[in-house]
Parts: structure tokens; C-alpha cells; sequence
């Protein structure tokens, strides 16, 4: 892993830890979720690890709807995508998965609609 895609998993980590309320003991689930995070960014971005660049590899897919595609086009279920999101805003899956069915693949919106529906719950 290179110093500045282990340096942004990092800062990832620890903001997902600032707002989770800094709550301790969770370390190794917000770096995972962070890696996560930043290796769908990016796929989504048309970025390749190392170990497949080249000519050869076909260039990510376009995004596309659910409706349209079936999956996501960074290669994850909607079900990842669905428990993922949960974990990271706080909703439940069954929110998550709706937020994704209305809304599709982009993940600022997402995480957006997703602490509106939790912050309205409170």
C-alpha cells in the first residue's frame, strides 16, 4: 500500500471514529471501514491498484442504476453497498437499501439522504 493511500485510510478512520462520538475499541472496524471507503472511491474514480493496470484491463464501467445494471459498478451487491452505508451513517439496512434503490450509486447523496433520515428519527 502506498504512504498516501495508507495516510487517507487513516484520516478516513479517525473521522469515522469522530462521528461515531469517538467511541473506543472500534479501531480495526473503522480502518476496515475506511479502506472500504476509499477503495470504492476509487474504482469510482476509473483508478486501478497496481497489481491489474495496464492496457490489457478494460476501463471501469460506466455507473448505472440498479434498475439498470443489477449491481453496483464498483462490483459490490447492493446488499454490501446496503450494510455498508448502514454502518456508516447509523440507519438500518432495510433504509440503507431503500436510499439506494431511490437514489443509486453516488455516494455523497447517499450518505446525505441517509443522516437526514437519521437526524429526522431523533
Amino acid at each position: 500500500m502506498s504512504d498516501d493511500k495508507h495516510e487517507c485510510i487513516r484520516r478516513r478512520a479517525y473521522e469515522i471514529w469522530e462521528r461515531e462520538g469517538r467511541a473506543h475499541g472500534l479501531h480495526e472496524r473503522h480502518w476496515n471501514q475506511a479502506t472500504f471507503e476509499i477503495e470504492n472511491e476509487d474504482r469510482s474514480l476509473g483508478a486501478r491498484p497496481p497489481a491489474i493496470s495496464g492496457a490489457d484491463v478494460p476501463a471501469p464501467a460506466q455507473t448505472q442504476s440498479r434498475a439498470k445494471k443489477g449491481k453496483r459498478a464498483a462490483g459490490q451487491s447492493d446488499v454490501e453497498a446496503a450494510e455498508a452505508l448502514a454502518m456508516r451513517t447509523g440507519i438500518t439496512g432495510d433504509q440503507a437499501q431503500d436510499l439506494i434503490d431511490r437514489l443509486g450509486d453516488d455516494p455523497l447523496a447517499l450518505d446525505e439522504a441517509a443522516r437526514s433520515l437519521r437526524a429526522s428519527e431523533r
